[in-house]
């Protein structure tokens, strides 16, 4: 026993489930609500939007507070200054081991 759903109600236009094509005729009709289907969607596209938009410094995280444009930018300006700062002091003290500086 196959299953039908509409296409349209004005024309009887149904969908084979089983075979994946459309005929015409009446058959088993089965009418399925989409609106669970479609907000779920939507909910799946704003992630993978805030996903896609994680990998940008342009754009805010995802569930972050207002005016937080550009967090990532400045995360990562604080992020290399804090590194280079380090690895400079670093290399300074390297240099003055093997020059043989006496403090």
């Amino acid at each position: 026993m196959a299953t039908y759903v509409f296409i349209d109600l004005n024309i009887p236009l149904v969908y084979n489930v089983e075979t994946g094509v459309i005929t015409k005729g009446f058959g088993d009709i089965l009418y399925v609500d989409v609106a669970p289907i479609e907000e779920q969607i939507k909910k799946l596209e704003t992630l993978v939007d805030a996903y896609e938009h994680s990998l940008d410094p342009r754009y805010p995280p995802l569930k972050s507070f207002p005016n937080r444009d550009g967090v990532y930018a400045m995360a990562g300006y604080f992020k290399s200054a804090f590194f280079g700062f380090w690895i400079g002091l670093g290399i300074m003290a390297l240099l003055a081991i093997i020059l043989g500086v006496k403090i």
